[in-house]
C-alpha cells in the first residue's frame, strides 16, 4: 500500500509508524502502577447517563464541618431557623429516595429566596428517581432563578449554572455534602474530594459522575499492532493521534481509541497514557 496516498493524517506512516489493530482486544483493565502512569494527554468531556439507583444517606458527621464555598446568598437575613447547610441535607436523603419534607424544603427555599441552594438542586436533579420529584425540583429551580429550561434538561441548567457561577454560591458545607453524595458511587471519591476542603484549583459543582462503575470501560493496553501497509481498514478522512517518543512512532486511531477512551502502551521505551 502506497502510504502517501492516505493523505497527510495517514503519511505518519512514513516515519516506520506502528498503527493500531481494528481487530485489537483489550485485556481487563488494569490499574497502571504509579512507576509507569505519565501525565495523561487528552480529556473527553462525555454525556452523563442517569445513575443505577443506590441507596445512600449522607453521614452525619459531615454536617457539622462548616466547611466549603462561602454562600453570597447566605449575607441575607433569614429567619433564625432557616439553615441553608441542613436544607440542602435535607434535599437529597439519598439515589432511588425521595426526601418525605421535599415539598417543605422547597417551599422554604422559596420563601427565602435561597439562590445558594441552585448549584446543589442543579446537581441532584439527575438523580431523582421519578418525573414527579423532577417536576418538584425543577419547578423551584425555575421558581428561584427565573429561568425556563424543563425539569428533565439537566444538561441545559448545567450549562447555565457553569455561564452565571459567580452569582450562584453554593451553602457553606458544600464540599462535605458532595463528598458524601459522590462517595455513595464509589468510595474513592472521598479520597479525590475531601483534601478539597483545604484547596481546590477547580469549581467543585462542575465535577460529575460519568455514569459508568469504575473500570466499566476497559482501557486500551499495550494493543495489537499493524504496519501502514496492513492498515488497510482506514479510510482518507480518519483521524489518528500520532506519537513519537525517542525515535518510535504510534498512529491510534480514533475511531478505536474512542471506544476505549484511555490507552495505556510504551512508546520508545516510555510509558505513556492517552485519553479521549
Amino acid at each position: 500500500m502506497n502510504v502517501k496516498s492516505k493523505g497527510p493524517l495517514i503519511a505518519l506512516g512514513l516515519m516506520t509508524l506502528a498503527v493500531v489493530g481494528v481487530a485489537c482486544a483489550s485485556a481487563p483493565a488494569v490499574p497502571p502502577t504509579p512507576e509507569s502512569t505519565p501525565a495523561q494527554i487528552t480529556i473527553k468531556t462525555s454525556a452523563m447517563p442517569t445513575p443505577m439507583p443506590t441507596s445512600t444517606a449522607a453521614p452525619e458527621a459531615v454536617k457539622a464541618t462548616g466547611s466549603g464555598y462561602p454562600a453570597k446568598s447566605q449575607a441575607t437575613a433569614r429567619p433564625p431557623s432557616y439553615d441553608p447547610t441542613q436544607i440542602m441535607y435535607e434535599l437529597f436523603p439519598g439515589f432511588s429516595l425521595v426526601s418525605p419534607r421535599l415539598d417543605d424544603v422547597l417551599d422554604e427555599i422559596r420563601a427565602n429566596k435561597d439562590t445558594s441552594e441552585v448549584p446543589v438542586m442543579v446537581e441532584i436533579l439527575r438523580y431523582m428517581p421519578s418525573m414527579k420529584s423532577r417536576e418538584k425540583l425543577g419547578s423551584a429551580l425555575r421558581d428561584v432563578t427565573g429561568q425556563t429550561f424543563s425539569s428533565d434538561d439537566w444538561s441545559a441548567w448545567m450549562e447555565w449554572l457553569g455561564k452565571n457561577r459567580e452569582d450562584y454560591q453554593p451553602p457553606i458545607g458544600y464540599i462535605d455534602w458532595k463528598a458524601s453524595l459522590m462517595t455513595a458511587l464509589d468510595s474513592r471519591f472521598a479520597l479525590f474530594l475531601r483534601p478539597a476542603r483545604e484547596f481546590s484549583r477547580i469549581d467543585l459543582t462542575e465535577v460529575v459522575w460519568g455514569g459508568v462503575l469504575p473500570d466499566g470501560i476497559p482501557d486500551l493496553r499495550n494493543p495489537k499492532l499493524l504496519s501502514p501497509a496492513d492498515a488497510d481498514y482506514l479510510n482518507l478522512t480518519d483521524r489518528v493521534f500520532g506519537v513519537t517518543i525517542n525515535g518510535e512512532s504510534r498512529a491510534y486511531p480514533l475511531r478505536i481509541v474512542n471506544a476505549h477512551e484511555m490507552v495505556n502502551d510504551t512508546v520508545g521505551g516510555e510509558p505513556i497514557s492517552l485519553m479521549w
